[in-house]
This record gives structure tokens, C-alpha cells and sequence, in this order.
């Protein structure tokens, strides 16, 4: 796991603590969502009406927690 991993990580996590939404950036585009779980090396995101998706954390780009 890099250290933009491990970041992004605490990021979510912190997210997740707080039950806000967060937005992350991907290669294919943008994943709008609340986390519903962070393990190892990934993040399980909540979407609404199209269930959780899984997402490595190393493919994350950047997280931005939504209020």
C-alpha cells in the first residue's frame, strides 16, 4: 500500500466515523457515495440505487468529503 493509500484510507475512514458522503476521483470518472466499509487495500462504497462498489484504494485519484 503507498502512502497515498494510507492516506486516502484515513481519509475514508474518517468519513465513514462521521457518516458523510464523499466524492472520489478514478481513472473511469467520479464515484459519489457514502463509505460503507474500508479494508486492506479497499473501499466498499454505498451508492444509492446501484448498491456498494468496490474500488482499490490505489486506484484512488483524490477524496473529497462532502457535507
Amino acid at each position: 500500500m503507498t502512502i497515498a493509500a494510507k492516506e486516502f484510507s484515513s481519509e475514508l475512514m474518517a468519513a465513514y466515523k462521521a457518516g458523510k458522503l464523499v466524492s472520489i476521483q478514478i481513472p473511469d470518472g467520479t464515484i459519489t457515495g457514502g463509505v460503507a466499509a474500508v479494508n486492506d487495500d479497499q473501499a466498499f462504497i454505498k451508492r444509492p440505487a446501484k448498491g456498494v462498489m468496490v474500488i482499490k484504494l490505489d486506484d484512488i485519484r483524490k477524496v473529497n468529503v462532502l457535507n
